[in-house]
């Protein structure tokens, strides 16, 4: 089994969003998605049909010994980490004789969503739950989230500052989940000699994705037609690139998609669109499932996946290619990292609440989480800071591309900061990526496009409301 970061809802949208972060024998890990009403700061004493707790709704600190039954939802983990996980809930129950914590694993899979939709409308939440964050933004705003602001203002003392000041929800300042592993999206792989041979220098990779657009109109003119730059396929590039340019993607509340009003958008359409007319990307990737691994691995394109442990598979598969990868930054906007988190919250439904938010706080401690990623099927980063402090992201020798990999993801993961658009379903995802291909092969205009694909967003959006 893969460790993977998918914290959106289904499949294989943003490649880049599904970023690893350390890449060691990379395990990636796996979760799911969700539709939703109205949060906030205030403690309503409704969640969807469910009656909340006097305990929940007091607004006061969730405070008492730990005691009773509770249960804990993680996310296709049992069958690779039983081992930690009973250790951890033995630790726990022994550290409070008077607790029963019982462990379930939802597969992830498809009907994820659903399963905890019905359990939430069935006031059946389990106490403890790992999440993704399309997920969590649904139930928190039908008010399934227990307020930690409130219930424990605490409870962010041990996280990485970066990743928890950035962990709230549109409309909020306070939080409802708690960061867990997460991937890192700030690091690019190239093909030094293909750049070399298309007149560009390894030295100096683009910093941005402009840039990198610029510089791949080199390699249509240089390749004569025997590489190209990356796969046309935007589907792996949205809403990720217009993330990274810090484009207006919605409204600040999430309420309405704008891109199609941010010129900067445009821009990376219609350069897009020149850089598929001129030939710097392979034709025949535009509208196929193509798997820019292995293109990258076959020496067919310049730029390989923005998750650096493909580049194990490089290694593997084609040793003269891995030999000549280069890796350095491609940051957003501000400089920085984006972090893509797994969650854990603990549902306002909570019969338990104490001793709920006892064990999840347990669970995401330093010593907890330093015990996880030091697994080396793990190449996820941990939420904590006092995690980082163990050799596998201290004591990382060698020059190897994926050695190099290692250590800028290291140094970047400590300003890195979550990004996500919670609205930005499945469904957005694939309207979207349709008018694009359009725009690209050049059937329609670049504001043509985008004005289709903001207004079936948008339609899109209104539909879950």
């Amino acid at each position: 089994m893969e460790l993977n970061t998918r914290a959106r809802g289904g499949a294989r949208r943003s490649a880049a969003l599904r970023a690893t972060a350390l890449v060691a024998p990379a395990l990636l890990l796996a979760a799911c998605g969700i539709g939703g009403g109205s949060g906030g700061g205030d403690a309503a004493t409704m969640a969807g049909p469910c009656e909340l707790s006097d305990e929940v709704t007091s607004g006061e600190p969730v405070t008492g010994e730990p005691q009773g039954e509770i249960v804990l939802q993680t996310t296709a983990l049992k069958s690779s980490f039983s081992e930690y996980f009973d250790g951890v809930i033995d630790a726990f129950e022994t550290k409070y004789p008077g607790v029963t914590v019982t462990w379930q694993d939802d597969p992830g899979d498809a009907t994820f969503t659903q399963r905890l939709v019905t359990d939430a409308q069935s006031c059946a939440l389990p106490d403890v739950l790992n999440l993704n964050q399309t997920t969590a933004y649904a139930l928190y705003k039908e008010n399934f989230l227990l307020d930690l602001s409130t219930a424990a203002p605490d409870a962010g003392a041990d996280f990485i500052p970066s990743l928890w000041d950035s962990m709230t929800f549109p409309g909020s300042d306070h939080h409802y989940v708690m960061p867990w592993y997460w991937g890192l999206l700030g690091i690019q792989t190239f093909n030094t000699d293909l750049m070399t041979k298309v007149g560009l220098d390894p030295s100096t990779p683009p910093t941005t994705i402009m840039e990198q657009f610029d510089q791949s109109a080199a390699v249509a003119e240089g390749s004569d037609g025997q590489a190209y730059a990356f796969a046309a396929n935007p589907f792996t590039r949205v809403p990720s690139d217009w993330q990274f340019m810090d484009a207006a993607i919605t409204t600040e509340d999430e309420s309405e998609f704008t891109f199609a009003d941010d010129p900067k958008v445009l821009a990376w359409v219609q350069k897009y669109a020149e850089l598929y007319r001129d030939g710097a990307l392979p034709k025949d990737t535009l509208s196929s499932d193509v798997d820019v691994t292995q293109l990258y691995s076959a020496g067919d394109v310049v730029w390989g996946s923005s998750i650096p442990s493909y580049l194990r598979y490089v290694q593997e598969t084609n040793e003269t290619t891995y030999g000549k990868t280069g890796v350095a930054p491609l940051l957003d906007a501000r400089g920085a990292a984006i972090a893509e988190s797994q969650l854990v919250a603990v549902p306002s439904t909570s019969k338990n609440p104490a001793t709920a938010l006892a064990f999840a706080r347990f669970l995401l401690d330093p010593e907890n989480q330093k015990a996880f990623v030091s697994d080396e099927r793990v190449s996820n980063f941990p939420s904590t800071t006092d995690s980082m402090d163990i050799p596998k992201f201290t004591d990382i020798s060698g020059d190897t591309p994926l050695d190099q990999a290692n250590r800028l993801s290291v140094e970047l993961s400590q300003e890195a900061t979550n990004a996500f658009i919670y609205n930005w379903s499945d469904a957005v995802q694939s309207a979207v990526v349709s008018e694009l291909q359009l725009a690209i092969s050049g059937k329609k205009g670049a504001q043509e496009a985008l004005d289709a694909a903001q207004e079936k967003a948008n339609r899109i959006l209104a539909d879950q409301d």
